[in-house]
């Protein structure tokens, strides 16, 4: 579960190391959010060399949560940290690669183009 304050990684090559959510998205009452939700965030620490400069705000998908993630099968999956995407103002990706694992639950709504750039689905 992410809510307002939660800090996270960032998982592309846009040089974008660590954010702040300031706001979940989807809702006046919406206080967590979870895999594929989309968050608003303020960019902590990045690159040097990055275009993205700290204090920036942008929208971000979750694609890793703390958090247990039941599958209709039964199984758990757990990752050891919470991870975001870092997204343009019509939603469109903003780095070229994704590292790290995916969930195939990212399939459901319209992240496909996080699951071709991936480099492992589980």
């Amino acid at each position: 579960m992410i809510q307002v304050g939660t800090k996270l990684n960032v998982v592309d090559n846009t040089g974008v190391k660590f954010v702040k959510c300031i706001k979940v998205l989807g809702g006046t009452r919406k206080k967590n959010a979870h895999i594929n939700d989309i968050i608003l965030v303020s960019i902590k620490k990045s690159s040097f060399s990055s275009k993205i400069k700290e204090g920036c705000i942008y929208k971000a998908v979750i694609v890793r949560t703390k958090k247990n993630l039941l599958r209709r099968d039964g199984t758990i999956i757990k990752f050891y940290d919470n991870s975001v995407v870092l997204l343009d103002k019509e939603e469109n990706i903003v780095g070229t690669r994704i590292f790290g694992l995916i969930p195939e639950e990212m399939k459901s709504k319209k992240w496909s183009k996080i699951i071709s750039l991936a480099k492992e689905v589980i």
